[in-house]
């Protein structure tokens, strides 16, 4: 009988054990509606991001649960412990001791677009004053001081305002109710390309005012998570699985622009 119970005791604790070396293998992501790099309809999450992060993990014996929040939610979800780690930061928990990843996405390109039509002058920061602008969610926070002022100026007048609904900063442009959208070029070219916009010939402007692209990171915060996820995105940039995300989702779309240098 004493035997029958340790056999019994020692497949429970084996059993407990697998499970919880299963659970320290499962990484929490948390995510936002933000296509095309991370893309929530209903159960399914997908997007550039979302596969990036899916395959580094794998490779390195993770799995992924990517768990959806509101844009302006996702440093407060990570912050609070509700996930392990969190897309597109720029460094910027600044209070607490946090791992950032290499960086992710070299492709992000923050720009402003305008219709042609309109014939704005859009070179300079400087340039959106006194002009109606649609930025993306928290963009005030990205863009230096001389952007947040302008931001605050225009606000007082009802002309600036910030949406989580990227699709609806190109929807507004188009239909003439919004003389500037402040968004990643590759975010309004993914909503033009899916847009009734496609089918018109409605040439804009893409100013890059915002300098070069931005580099995004994940952050983690276990820092043997971190370094796993580094070699994975090492690995994956290295045998091709890296390029094949990319040209899966942030194709070049020439639909009548012309971009400033």
């Amino acid at each position: 009988m004493k035997a029958k119970f340790n056999t019994v005791l020692t497949s429970l604790v084996l059993l407990v054990s697998f499970f919880c070396q299963a659970n320290e293998n499962i990484v929490s992501v948390g995510v936002a509606h933000f296509p095309p790099y991370s893309i929530v309809e209903g159960e399914v999450i997908s997007g550039v991001e979302v596969e990036i992060i899916r395959e580094s993990l794998s490779t390195m014996g993770y799995q992924t649960k990517f768990i959806s929040y509101p844009y302006g939610r996702l440093p407060l979800s990570f912050s609070s412990k509700l996930v392990d780690s969190t897309i597109v930061t720029l460094k910027n928990f600044s209070d607490i001791a946090v791992f950032y990843s290499d960086i992710v996405l070299p492709e992000y390109q923050t720009v402003a677009v305008h219709l042609e039509k309109n014939n704005l002058k859009v070179e300079t920061i400087s340039d959106l004053e006194n002009t109606s602008v649609l930025a993306h969610q928290r963009a005030h926070l990205f863009y230096g001081g001389e952007y947040k002022r302008n931001a605050e100026i225009n606000k007082e007048t009802l002309i600036y305002r910030e949406t989580a609904r990227q699709e609806a900063q190109v929807r507004m442009l188009f239909s003439d109710r919004v003389d500037v959208i402040v968004l990643a070029h590759e975010i309004f070219m993914y909503f033009k390309s899916k847009a009734e916009y496609a089918e018109r010939d409605e040439k804009h402007t893409v100013s890059k005012i915002f300098g070069g692209k931005f580099g995004f990171h994940n952050v983690f915060w276990d820092k043997k998570v971190r370094d796993d996820f580094n070699i994975g995105l090492a690995t994956i940039k290295e045998n091709g699985a890296y390029h094949n995300i990319l040209t899966k989702y942030l194709q070049v779309y020439e639909l009548n622009s012309q971009v400033i240098k």
